[in-house]
């Protein structure tokens, strides 16, 4: 059984280079390994863990050694309250390295732990996470553009995709949190 928090970080992730934004804020338990950490992100933003990724603190990479050619550090080795000792600055994680989906992680504070309360929790967040291989956030602007614009000559293709993949989804707390947690249980 895992002990009860006696604080919890609360962390802002902010999805780089899209407008209008898509930002989440989750409360984690600093204990938690930056494996675990990219499973939060991925729930939280409307990712589908698709693809590899990798955080980038004080100049090192972290990801899953066996997933990189270069050396990597391993994320499932390293907390959130180690790196963040050494590096207090805030961070950055890619997901996806052909779309290049560029995270800024920030921790903006720490709070008491609620008695009763499971984490990690999302409390905060706004726009929908674009969809998955639509080609970085030049290609989310032109998938944008293009499904705005009956004329363009991809709309209806495009709005096929976006049909057939269930993008649009508009972003809920409650569901962040659900699937964050179903991702903790191993049931995603």
């Amino acid at each position: 059984m895992t002990s009860r928090p006696s604080i919890v970080w609360r962390v802002k992730i902010t999805l780089l280079g899209v407008e209008p934004a898509v930002w989440r804020t989750i409360l984690v338990r600093p204990d938690t390994t930056l494996a675990q950490f990219h499973r939060y992100v991925q729930s939280a933003m409307g990712w589908q863990e698709s693809h590899l990724y990798v955080f980038q603190i004080g100049g090192r990479e972290y990801g899953v050694p066996s997933d990189f050619d270069q050396k990597v550090f391993d994320a499932r080795r390293y907390t959130l309250a180690r790196l963040i000792a050494e590096v207090p600055a805030g961070f950055e994680y890619v997901y996806d390295f052909g779309d290049h989906w560029v995270h800024r992680i920030d921790i903006e504070a720490t709070e008491d732990a609620a008695y009763r309360k499971q984490y990690p929790i999302c409390v905060d967040g706004a726009g929908d996470c674009p969809p998955e291989d639509c080609g970085g956030p030049p290609g989310y602007r032109n998938l944008k553009n293009a499904l705005a614009d009956s004329s363009h000559p991809q709309h209806g293709e495009l709005r096929e995709w976006v049909e057939l993949i269930q993008y649009g989804q508009q972003f809920s707390v409650q569901r962040a949190t659900w699937t964050m947690r179903d991702m903790q249980r191993g049931l995603r």
